[in-house]
């Protein structure tokens, strides 16, 4: 992805997880979650909230709105803790006193719906550097499928170390 090396003496992140895939996380969609997340967030579409707007309108049931990816995710992760399984974070090594948030991108490929049971799948995809090794990034993917309507969303995650200065350094 960049033109710099693709070992970085300096770096925090472990590159050995690169294409390692994590076990697969079923996370069943609750209608009370979703109803809870949108008055979190001040979302009041009816396809949300109100069970019998969204049949009206032809759904089967709620429709998750598009940021509730990060409740399925947050899901995800909390099942790995529950297997006592590393989580993406710290399978590559993520140190959070350098940790930063650089980027994340979705594609929404079909609807979520309350009672759906998914399957979310994630993966390390790459890892670079910038600024001459002073900042490193890890970008981690994510995809979350239905059994009968396949992926209904997909999402990438990138997360950088901006790394500290090296001793005697100017």
């Amino acid at each position: 992805m960049a033109n710099e090396p693709t070992v970085n003496p300096r770096g925090l992140f472990d590159r050995s997880t690169l294409g390692q895939p994590f076990p697969a996380v079923s996370v069943t969609i609750e209608r009370g979650r979703i109803i809870f997340f949108c008055e979190v967030l001040g979302e009041c579409d009816p396809l949300h909230v109100d069970l019998a707007a969204a049949r009206a309108a032809g759904h089967p049931d709620l429709v998750a709105p598009p940021s509730f990816f990060m409740a399925i995710e947050a899901d995800a992760i909390g099942e790995l803790k529950r297997r006592g399984q590393p989580t993406p974070m710290e399978r590559i090594g993520c140190d959070f006193r350098y940790l930063l948030h650089g980027d994340e991108a979705y594609a929404y490929r079909g609807q979520v719906y309350a009672g759906d049971t998914l399957s979310v799948r994630m993966r390390v995809t790459d890892f670079y550097d910038k600024k001459g090794g002073a900042m490193e990034f890890a970008t981690l993917a994510f995809d979350v499928e239905h059994p009968e309507r396949g992926v209904v969303i997909s999402a990438t995650r990138t997360l950088l170390h901006r790394l500290p200065a090296l001793e005697g350094a100017q």
